[in-house]
């Protein structure tokens, strides 16, 4: 992916593409799954390069993005006084199988601001994590990893092979 060209106040506020950004990693998204990246100014034009794999929403400072079908393409985003965003989206399909992830012990999992928390979990094909920074969640197939980022709360939802969904809530310390 190219770096992202971000000049001016257009540098803050990229809810959930800034760390993939700046790790030059792809947005991931899932089928179906609507994101909104919100700047620090109004959006004056996007463009994106596949209208059947996103579809784009931009309203004052926000832009939804929903992910319409497995697929890659590339975003830009401008603003009125020059600057742009350039993100890179990558549109994964949900794997089928017929085993169920399971929920942690409860409902609610607890864990210490920084601590990496590790959660069994067989056949998981995605999580998603609510976007408010206080964790971070990835999956590899077999367990989930959930990293505690600033206290606080957030939502979580674990989709399996065959696309049934978990949801939990993660309460950092």
């Amino acid at each position: 992916m190219r770096a992202p060209l971000i000049r001016g106040a257009a540098a803050a506020a990229l809810l959930l593409a800034a760390a993939a950004a700046r790790a030059g990693a792809p947005l991931s998204l899932a089928e179906r799954q609507v994101v909104t990246l919100e700047f620090s100014q109004p959006i004056a034009g996007v463009a994106v390069t596949d209208l059947e794999i996103l579809s784009l929403r931009p309203q004052g400072t926000r832009l939804q993005i929903t992910a319409q079908r497995v697929g890659r393409a590339s975003i830009e985003v401008s603003f009125g006084d020059g600057a742009a965003v350039a993100l890179d989206v990558t549109v994964d399909g949900a794997r089928r199988s017929g085993r169920a992830v399971t929920p942690p012990a409860s409902d609610e999992v607890q864990i210490a601001l920084g601590e990496e928390r590790r959660i069994p979990a067989p056949d998981v094909a995605r999580v998603l994590v609510e976007e408010n920074g206080v964790a971070r969640a990835r999956a590899d197939g077999q367990a989930i990893f959930v990293t505690g980022l600033s206290p606080g709360s957030a939502a979580v939802v674990v989709m399996d092979g065959s696309g049934r969904r978990t949801s939990w809530t993660v309460r950092v310390r």
